[in-house]
């Protein structure tokens, strides 16, 4: 068992607004848009199993005001009840594992067939779901609306020059989704999903899903060339099969850091890694200084932001684990 304790190379992200200045330069190594891939049939090769914690302090989530982006009512659905609402949470778990975090290799030529099953990604109670994901490049994203408010969908590229912008459209409602019957109290709406809206990204890296409308809506992908790649399980767990034997970087990435190693696969031999990313202040949900607001919640006036859905709290302004 091979067991890597590897720093935090560089800030994974900032706030989306520091996408357009420029902050994910050199996020992750950069990935090649033209790099070739080549698919065997019936390939087989070694095997690579591990998993993947969080150490260091773990900073706050960022709070965005409900009364400043649309639908503050909707969306505060999602909230913590004094009209806030928090940046996507990953809560460590057990033993500081890391759920959803990214494990690829870089630069694989050739080896087993590709999935070609079609990425899905829903907007839902103010969400992108999954908040983390991975396809092949190349490969279609379909996108679609399950609440009953517009979306503006922006897809960025992180670059060494800032956000590369590669599409905008709007997401559109079901047209029988309405937020009276997610408001109303006792009654509980239907989620129905609007029409579906395609893109498919033909360059690899990292990739930024945002709402235009909706500034606290964020979620994260990674295009790649070829299918060495796998999300972590709930308790960090991971496993990528039949690799070509080789010397390949092993990286690993979260919005709350990202880890580089080298690692060597053996013919039908399985190799086991354990990593930890280090989180620093610089990593991950960075929240500027709480000030009072002048816009704040009794802009809406005698009605109250309830969060019917999910109460969001965060502990402390920080948390260590070890």
């Amino acid at each position: 068992m091979l067991h890597l304790r590897t720093e935090a190379l560089f800030p994974a992200r900032g706030t989306i607004l520091a996408l357009f200045a420029v902050t994910f330069c050199g996020v992750l190594n950069p990935l090649h848009s033209g790099f070739a891939y080549e698919e065997i049939p019936n390939f087989t090769g070694g095997n690579l199993e591990g998993s993947v914690s969080i150490k260091g302090m773990l900073q706050s989530p960022r709070r965005y005001n409900l009364v400043l982006s649309a639908d503050p009512y909707y969306c505060g659905r999602i909230s913590d009840g004094k009209g806030w609402r928090l940046s996507p949470i990953t809560r460590p778990g057990p033993n500081h594992s890391l759920p959803g975090a990214v494990v690829y290799l870089e630069n694989v030529p050739q080896g087993k067939a590709a999935p070609s099953t079609p990425d899905i990604v829903q907007t839902k109670d103010c969400m992108f779901l999954p908040y983390v994901s991975t396809t092949k490049a190349g490969q279609e994203l379909h996108f679609t609306n399950w609440d009953p408010v517009e979306h503006k969908l922006e897809i960025f590229l992180t670059s060494a020059t800032g956000g590369l912008h590669l599409f905008g459209q709007t997401l559109p409602p079901h047209p029988d989704n309405r937020k009276s019957d997610f408001l109303s109290e006792g009654t509980t709406g239907t989620h129905r999903a609007g029409s579906k809206v395609t893109y498919a990204v033909d360059k690899t890296g990292i990739i930024l899903f945002r709402c235009s409308y909706h500034e606290f809506m964020e979620g994260w992908g990674i295009a790649l060339p070829h299918p060495y790649v796998t999300l972590a399980g709930k308790r960090g767990e991971f496993s990528i099969s039949d690799i070509p034997p080789g010397t390949y970087n092993l990286i690993i990435w979260h919005p709350m850091g990202q880890t580089i190693t080298s690692i060597h696969i053996l013919p039908e031999r399985t190799l086991n890694v354990d990593v930890d990313i280090r989180s620093t202040s610089t990593t991950a949900y960075p929240e500027d200084t709480h000030k009072p607001d002048p816009f704040g919640i009794d802009l809406v006036g005698d009605a109250h932001i309830i969060p019917s859905v999910e109460l969001q709290e965060w502990d402390s302004p920080s948390e260590i684990v070890r």
